[in-house]
């Protein structure tokens, strides 16, 4: 509903009468329509971190998990949905900043903890990395929140990425992170 009608425009009424239930319950389990919102994300970011764990168990080299990844992020991020719930997401962070420091902590933070519990595992595993842990997270999900946000913006007047470019995006970002050689034998690079 938030899609179809706009944030704003919709009401908890709206959604009780599409959803069923009451609005007291709609109340008592997420405290308001902000709350909703919230939770919403929340869900999907927590969707999204499950796959990547999943992602990364499977006992894959770091270029092939994060290829994987880079094809995961660009279709769920340039989703026509995940597009315009992030449309509605930035419009109503503008007018609650309170509201767009927790949509970051639970969202954009998290997953730039997961990646850079990631990358430190792989540096533990013995791969040289080239910088932090934390800086390669950043600069990897930057790759893809950047796409989001032009989609967002331009309404799709920009051309996404194909496969083609997010493996060069990905190996060129291995290379210069120090993830496309063998890790050592020695043990953990600091």
């Amino acid at each position: 509903m938030f899609l179809q009608q706009g944030f704003e425009r919709t009401t908890l009424a709206d959604v009780v009468d599409c959803a069923g239930g009451s609005l007291a319950t709609l109340y008592k389990l997420f405290g308001s329509k902000t709350g909703l919102l919230e939770s919403v994300m929340e869900h999907r970011a927590c969707a999204k971190e499950d796959r990547l764990q999943g992602l990364v168990d499977r006992g894959r080299t770091p270029i092939e998990v994060l290829e994987v990844l880079a094809r995961d992020l660009h279709e769920r991020f340039l989703d026509p949905a995940e597009v315009a719930l992030s449309r509605v997401v930035i419009a109503y962070s503008l007018e609650n900043p309170d509201f767009a420091r927790r949509f970051y902590g639970r969202t954009i933070a998290n997953a730039r903890a997961f990646l850079a519990r990631l990358f430190a595992r792989w540096q533990d595993e013995g791969h040289r990395l080239n910088t932090r842990p934390e800086m390669l997270a950043a600069i990897f999900l930057g790759m893809f929140i950047y796409d989001l946000h032009t989609q967002a913006i331009s309404h799709g007047a920009s051309i996404p990425a194909t496969g083609a470019d997010l493996t060069e995006k990905v190996r060129f970002f291995c290379i210069g992170a120090g993830l496309c050689q063998a890790p050592t034998a020695s043990g953990p690079a600091r």
